[in-house]
This record gives C-alpha cells, sequence and structure tokens, in this order.
C-alpha cells in the first residue's frame, strides 16, 4: 500500500511548475510512487521514502528513479543537496503509517523540522496541522519563511510552505 495522489499532490504540483526549477540536486522525500518528482525533470531528483512497496512501484512506473529506503532525511548529506521537497503524513489523530500523522497531524512534520539542515525546502501542510505553529519552529531554526500556496478542497486548507536560510 502507498499513497495514491490527491489533491494535496496536485496542490504541490502546480506550485513546483510555477516555481520551474532547473539544474538543482532535489530530494524528494516521502516520495512514495513519484508523482512530485515527475514534474521536476531537468534536475537530479532523489527519493526517500521508508515504505518499500512505494518504492517498488516508483521502479516500475518511473524510468530510472534515483531511490532510497530511508527515514527522513537520516541517509542524506544535506549539504549537498539544494532543495527539499516534502509532502508529509499530517492527517490529524491518524496513526496511518501512510497517512497519519498523529495528534495535530504533526509528528513527523515536527520531526522534519528538527533534521533540516538544507538552504531551501517546501513543506505541506494542512491548516488543521496549526501552520502559524510549524512557521515558528522553521523561523526559530534560521529559516525565513513564505507561504507559496493555499488551496482550499472539502472542508480542507492545504498550505504550501518555502523555507530558506537566511544570509548572515
Amino acid at each position: 500500500m502507498w499513497y495514491d495522489p490527491n489533491e494535496d499532490s496536485y496542490t504541490f504540483i502546480d506550485l513546483l511548475k510555477e516555481e520551474n526549477i532547473k539544474n538543482k540536486i532535489i530530494i524528494d522525500l516521502g516520495t512514495s510512487t513519484g508523482v512530485l518528482s515527475e514534474v521536476l525533470k531537468g534536475n537530479l531528483v532523489i527519493g526517500i521514502d521508508l515504505n518499500r512497496k512505494a518504492l517498488e512501484e516508483q521502479q516500475r512506473l518511473r524510468e530510472n528513479p534515483n531511490l532510497i529506503r530511508g527515514d527522513l532525511l537520516k541517509s542524506v548529506n544535506q549539504r549537498s543537496i539544494d532543495i527539499i521537497i516534502f509532502n508529509p503524513p499530517y492527517v490529524v489523530d491518524s496513526l496511518d503509517p501512510i497517512i497519519g500523522g498523529g495528534p495535530l497531524g504533526r509528528i513527523v512534520i515536527d520531526k522534519f523540522i528538527k533534521e533540516i539542515e538544507v538552504n531551501i525546502f517546501y513543506l505541506l501542510v494542512i491548516k488543521a496541522n496549526r501552520p502559524e505553529e510549524v512557521v515558528k519552529g522553521i523561523e526559530e531554526k534560521g529559516y525565513k519563511t513564505k507561504i507559496m500556496k493555499i488551496r482550499r478542497i472539502l472542508g480542507e486548507t492545504i498550505i504550501i510552505i518555502k523555507g530558506e536560510k537566511e544570509v548572515k
């Protein structure tokens, strides 16, 4: 079982097309079947996911994907990465490993924020995740933040945050 693309994925795809990112080394964290990676042609994209079955499905669907089975960023030297994109498990009160984020939907999101070191990242959250608290945690790590996209769908609001290290 893996996460099939849904409105959150399509919102992220729209943003990535708008950003027109080229010639970068990118981590697609929680890559699942690689729908976000597919939009980033013209870059070296490395997909990371803990779900072996999702990686096998991506291997079957995509041409020569670069895949790592791993837990968040533990297996990566972030200094060699330009950008990380992350559509995490964010569903509130669910402990389903594919979509669930536990209380506030932030177990994985908060862990990601603790681990992040890369200069630029894009993170998808929903309103129920308390994005103002997520932004505060990101800014406390020395990043400036910008809300890049907001989309309201069927009782939920999807928000994509860009974090960029402040140059000192």
